[in-house]
């Protein structure tokens, strides 16, 4: 099956993540861990890890299409994420009004439960040399980060074959499952498919 027919839809996505998480199950509930879905959902981690040589060629392949930029693979497949994930951080940091440094990054995530991936951008501000503020994110294009934004996603779709979903397909509600540290009931498919732990 080539990307081009595979249908992405939301009500397909839906169908898709209930094959990985039980319904109406918290986590921490007898026989979340012995679901059947909670299995395939371990195996498909530990495939994605041990077939990683085309994520490890795209990451080189970003810094050295963005010399300029420290390029960090943040992935954590072995515990919760259900997805690839890598920090573009640009050359400059920022100087604010009273000593605040802002950090901006592209960071991109690509799903392992489907070919898909969204990309972001993530301002985050040290106030103190240990005291950070919550990261602003930014699921739609801004113009400070456009033109590395740009070169990360054609290098994405380029070397894995996946392409984004839409904003209003990422927050589609998935009401009967608990994904991680969303309530039962408050989870959304860009929590299914990828993490919830976004900054």
């Amino acid at each position: 099956m080539t990307l081009m027919t595979v249908d992405l839809s939301p009500s397909k996505l839906l169908e898709l993540v209930h094959q990985y998480y039980p319904v109406h199950l918290w986590m921490d509930a007898d026989g979340y861990v012995e679901s059947e879905q909670y299995q395939r959902l371990l195996r498909a981690r530990r495939e994605a890890m041990e077939n990683s040589g085309t994520w490890k060629r795209l990451l080189s392949k970003l810094q050295d299409a963005l010399p300029e930029c420290s390029v960090e693979d943040w992935s954590v497949l072995f515990s919760d994420d259900n997805c690839w994930r890598a920090r573009v951080y640009l050359p400059e940091v920022v100087q604010l009004e009273g000593g605040v440094e802002e950090f901006r990054a592209v960071v991109v995530l690509v799903s392992i439960l489907a070919p898909v991936y969204v990309r972001y951008s993530s301002f985050r501000r040290r106030i103190r040399p240990r005291s950070w503020e919550t990261p602003a994110l930014f699921y739609e294009e801004v113009p400070e980060t456009k033109p590395y934004a740009d070169r990360v996603e054609a290098l994405v779709r380029s070397e894995l074959g996946v392409q984004p979903l839409p904003y209003e397909t990422l927050f589609t509600q998935v009401p009967d499952i608990q994904c991680r540290n969303t309530s039962l009931g408050e989870a959304r498919l860009i929590d299914c498919l990828f993490t919830d732990d976004r900054w």
